[in-house]
């Protein structure tokens, strides 16, 4: 088993603090897009079939709430009873700092995707978003989710994740530069290819795609990145590897005013 999906590695490595799931969010600040992701996330879902009802959510992999603070205001006219879960204990507490303004029934609790038979059958919302790469058994962690749904039929899981081309070009630098930089990524057991044929099994699913372009005009945001995927695994890379890089990324700063990058990320809104 590659060791990114491994749970002793995602509790005491990965995510045993938030630091390296912070340093991978910030760089996404650098969107050309109007719109952030969780905020376009959230503007494609339909809710009209809970008007006026309580609807309630299990937010599963929540990591640091990002979503629900980046969609505060939206969030206000709607009736919400939240359980925030993550693998990580670090990562429900930061969620609790980060969802302190958010209006709505909430509850925090330690969980693992493959092993939510306590929220059986309770939910109108099941949020997963970039989680399910984590998970050793993806089929054991579709079929967890999909029973988490009531049978009410407006009801839906939302699945997010990358494709295999979503921010290739950071990666082969660092494989260029390095013959020790990870030649996997964590995304790659769960991209899009993937999941267009697994979700198959388990849920009637409408896809929808985000594509986005980053603009990064910040080293040290794109170095924190890079380090967020190799530090965690203990990796030795060579000494002059993040000297090399950055003169990577000054040459394409100078010539464009920024380094770019291209992301690519579906949505998946699933059904019984």
């Amino acid at each position: 088993m590659p060791e990114e999906i491994s749970k002793e590695y995602l509790k005491e490595k990965q995510y045993k603090s938030t630091q390296y799931l912070e340093a991978r969010i910030k760089i996404h600040q650098f969107t050309k897009n109007k719109i952030g992701f969780h905020e376009w996330i959230f503007d494609q879902y339909d809710l009209s079939g809970f008007d006026g009802q309580e609807i309630k959510v299990l937010d599963v992999g929540c990591g640091t709430s990002v979503f629900w603070k980046k969609n505060l205001e939206k969030t206000r006219k709607y009736k919400f009873d939240i359980i925030f879960t993550d693998f990580s204990e670090a990562m429900v507490e930061k969620a609790k700092s980060n969802t302190n303004d958010l209006i709505a029934k909430k509850k925090y609790e330690v969980a693992d995707v493959e092993n939510l038979e306590k929220f059986k059958g309770q939910f109108d919302i099941v949020l997963c978003h970039n989680v399910l790469y984590h998970a050793e058994d993806k089929n054991k962690a579709l079929k967890s989710l999909n029973e988490c749904l009531n049978n009410n039929p407006n009801s839906f899981c939302s699945i997010t994740t990358n494709s295999e081309k979503h921010m290739l070009n950071v990666y082969e630098i660092g494989r260029n530069l390095d013959k020790n930089f990870p030649t996997d990524r964590i995304i790659d057991s769960f991209t899009e290819e993937i999941a267009d044929e697994l979700l198959k099994n388990h849920f009637k699913s409408e896809k929808k795609v985000e594509e986005e372009e980053l603009r990064v005009t910040d080293w040290e945001i794109l170095k924190g990145f890079v380090a967020s995927g190799v530090e965690p695994r203990g990796i030795e890379l060579v000494g002059d590897f993040y000297e090399n890089y950055k003169k990577i990324y000054d040459q394409e700063f100078q010539q464009n005013g920024y380094f770019r990058i291209i992301k690519r990320s579906p949505l998946y809104i699933c059904k019984k």
